[in-house]
């Protein structure tokens, strides 16, 4: 007897082919067959008229900073994400900074997983080990190169994290530390990563002015080393800027044509996130983590505000700001609002933000276009992604952490029309476990994992928005986690049916 049958579904199996007609049987996990008239289950899931296809898998996620203190991950599972790759944009949760007292588990990445291999969870995790936090257990936050042996070091920590089971590396060049390595340096540390068959991914250098100077260095890296490429939620931000992405994913394609293996992801909005001062804080005025210190000393704050104005001009109402310790009321707030609010210049109020938060505070940023969004998500080395963890119970965040992948199928799919429904869940399942060595996991397929989204193509939709991210999508019928339900109607049952995914 199979535990579960899923009868009369429409099914899209992840290949990019023609949707069909048939039953799935589950069994211990599994799916052991694919067929018409399957009977004789423990539980039997009507999907007559519905779509069945593999759990979708986030390219691009930060939940590993909450394995511990949140393994539910209620925001991945509730949008149908069965695995996340995680450890993104050079920051993992592991190793620890250099500073840090007691490091415990979070020493190096081997220890880190092998304490947590075994921990259920929500969804499925596998993780990539960030340059910056290894750069940051070696060296700190120092404006410098590293010495000969601090890079041995830092490869060393590397190999720890391949060995013990990380998926591959991440860089953040826009964040501090990562943003002080040079491309020497970047290439090291994927050359290592090669001698493993790692995944490298990417938050490049720059995205906006510099985009293709910043492709072409992560371009660099890849062809040194010979590893998989993966360019972290490929944008092209502000007005100026808007178009490159033709530019750059022909150099994409180039370099395949070469024999390399590059793609990239996307999200389905024109707002980024990430924190304040990472866009209006020069990369110099980070280093040693200082900078709330630098904007505390008048001549470095006009130093800093003069560049920001100069490169920006005086309008941040492009920025929403969405967390901020000891701020809780400017949350859902433009910058010039809270400068109104406050009588202040939209500058002296964000620098505000960050010196009373001591650096805590993240934003919504709206400058990309939405056509560059379609254009990246069309081409055929594009896969989707949140780059969003997980925020409890935190009502003002970007709406991505709860409805990237509703408002891929609902507004891009049947709205749009940007891809077909084959080609997108293409998109969301088998091209990402193909890229990050998930062999069981990416297709409708006899022996693969029973990791299955059940929805109403015709109303799949989502409804979270930049006031309130908790809002449930729609159409979602159900989630089947390792053979589990684990979703009904969009909403968690409780069951931590997810593991940990080692390479």
């Amino acid at each position: 007897m199979y535990d579960i049958i899923i009868k009369n579904g429409k099914i899209t199996d992840g290949t990019g082919s023609p949707s069909f007609l048939a039953d799935i049987a589950i069994k211990a996990g599994v799916i052991v067959k694919v067929a018409r008239g399957l009977e004789g289950a423990k539980e039997t899931i009507n999907a007559k008229g519905l779509t069945v296809t593999p759990g979708f898998i986030d390219s691009h996620s930060h939940s590993d900073k909450n394995i511990l203190t949140y393994p539910e991950q209620r925001e991945k599972i509730e949008q149908g994400i069965t695995t996340s790759i995680t450890g993104q944009c050079g920051g993992s949760i592991a190793p620890c900074p250099r500073d840090t007292k007691d490091k415990g588990i979070y020493e190096t990445m081997g220890k880190f997983l092998d304490s947590v291999k075994d921990n259920p969870q929500g969804s499925n995790t596998a993780i990539l080990v960030g340059h910056g936090s290894i750069r940051n257990a070696v060296m700190g936050t120092e404006n410098r190169e590293p010495t000969q042996e601090e890079l041995e070091r830092m490869k060393d920590h590397l190999r720890c994290a391949m060995e013990h089971g990380a998926t591959g590396m991440s860089f953040g060049l826009i964040y501090n530390p990562g943003m002080f390595a040079k491309t020497d340096e970047l290439c090291e540390m994927a050359k290592v990563l090669g001698e493993y068959n790692g995944v490298l991914a990417a938050h490049i250098r720059n995205e906006g002015d510099n985009l293709i100077k910043s492709v072409d260095e992560f371009i660099t890296a890849v062809k040194c080393s010979g590893v998989r490429g993966v360019i972290s939620h490929h944008k092209s931000a502000f007005h100026e800027n808007w178009g490159k992405v033709h530019h750059t994913l022909a150099m994409i394609d180039k370099t395949n044509e070469e024999g390399y293996d590059l793609y990239c992801d996307v999200y389905p909005y024109t707002a980024s996130h990430t924190t304040l001062a990472a866009y209006i804080v020069p990369k110099e005025y980070h280093a040693d983590n200082g900078v709330c210190r630098n904007l505390r000393d008048p001549e470095t704050y006009k130093i800093i505000k003069e560049l920001d104005i100069e490169k920006r001009g005086n309008d941040l109402s492009w920025i929403l700001v969405v967390s901020c310790a000891n701020h809780p009321e400017v949350l859902g707030k433009r910058i010039s609002e809270i400068a109104d609010m406050w009588n202040m210049d939209q500058h002296d109020a964000a620098y505000k933000l960050l010196l009373d938060s001591e650096n805590s505070c993240n934003c919504c940023f709206f400058s990309m276009s939405e056509d560059d969004v379609e254009t990246v998500m069309k081409h055929p080395r594009a896969m989707i992604c949140t780059d969003s963890g997980v925020a409890r119970d935190n009502t003002c965040f970007h709406p991505r952490l709860k409805a990237t992948f509703p408002r891929v199928l609902g507004e891009y799919v049947r709205n749009r029309k940007v891809t077909s429904l084959p080609e997108m869940i293409r998109k969301m399942t088998s091209m990402p476990a193909s890229v990050y060595g998930l062999t069981k996991k990416g297709l409708i397929r006899e022996g693969m994992d029973a990791d299955i989204c059940i929805f109403d193509a015709d109303r799949i939709i989502d409804k979270a928005t930049y006031a309130d991210c908790n809002n449930r999508c729609e159409g979602l019928n159900y989630v089947i986690l390792n053979g589990k339900v684990v979703v009904k109607d969009a909403v968690y049952l409780g069951e931590m049916a997810g593991k940990m995914i080692l390479r």
